[in-house]
């Protein structure tokens, strides 16, 4: 038996849980970031006839005013929709399944003027794609965790098979920077990442005995892939 790393924010558990609880390995809870929400200039709803969402933290880090949830709501994944639409957001559209398709999706897309909520750190600034169009606050930080528990290193240093599935490229930065910290190498521990896509790895190879990548960049995909990782270091 080994361990599934569950990595991302506190905020996601409850999803994560659902998704590889029905996985044979146990989940071990291990967030790498805390979102630190910042000072925003909220501008007035009137301004805009839509709001991008490229993220759940940045939906549940807006607070919508009545007026603000009947803009229509464009949203990275289907996470983030549903974040949305529990929200209160009436007409929310999900543009695909990460910002390339969100960019794609937006040149043909009926809107005049959008509000976009983010994390100070994006992988792609949509404003640039579309001046004048979208307007970007800074609405959250996330915090990274300094280390790994003294526990978890013993575990692995013990010859624990770890999985570990890696949502974001800026995620699996700052993973790969705790196994330095705590002297994890692939000599010395049996770590296994595994990519929702390729761009998660942004092409290096990081100090882990394993890499995969999902067959499709979707949760379920990273699920399955996740899967056929733990059957083949269970064999």
């Amino acid at each position: 038996m080994g361990l599934i790393l569950n990595t991302r924010a506190a905020f996601y558990q409850d999803r994560f849980h659902m998704a590889f609880g029905d996985l044979p390995w146990a989940i071990y809870d291990c967030p790498l970031t805390l979102p630190e929400p910042l000072a925003m200039d909220v501008p007035p709803p009137g301004k805009f006839d839509a709001v991008i969402f490229t993220s759940q933290i940045a939906v549940a880090t807006f607070a919508p005013t009545p007026v603000w949830l009947s803009k229509k709501v464009f949203a990275v994944g289907q996470g983030t929709a549903e974040a949305a639409a529990e929200a209160g957001f009436a007409d929310v559209i999900q543009t695909g399944l990460t910002v390339d398709d969100m960019r794609s999706f937006l040149r043909t897309a009926d809107f005049q003027s959008a509000f976009y909520p983010s994390a100070d750190e994006i992988s792609a600034d949509l404003t640039v794609d579309f001046p004048g169009r979208i307007r970007r606050e800074v609405a959250y930080r996330m915090v990274a965790r300094p280390d790994l528990p003294q526990h978890l290193i013993a575990q692995i240093q013990q010859g624990m098979p770890i999985a570990a599935p890696m949502f974001s490229r800026s995620g699996t930065d700052i993973f790969v920077d705790v196994l330095n910290r705590a002297g994890l190498t692939p000599a010395n521990a049996k770590i296994t990442a595994i990519g929702i896509s390729a761009n998660v790895f942004a092409g290096t190879a990081g100090p882990w005995h394993g890499q995969a990548v999902a067959d499709e960049p979707t949760l379920g995909g990273l699920v399955a892939k996740t899967g056929e990782v733990i059957e083949s270091l269970s064999a």
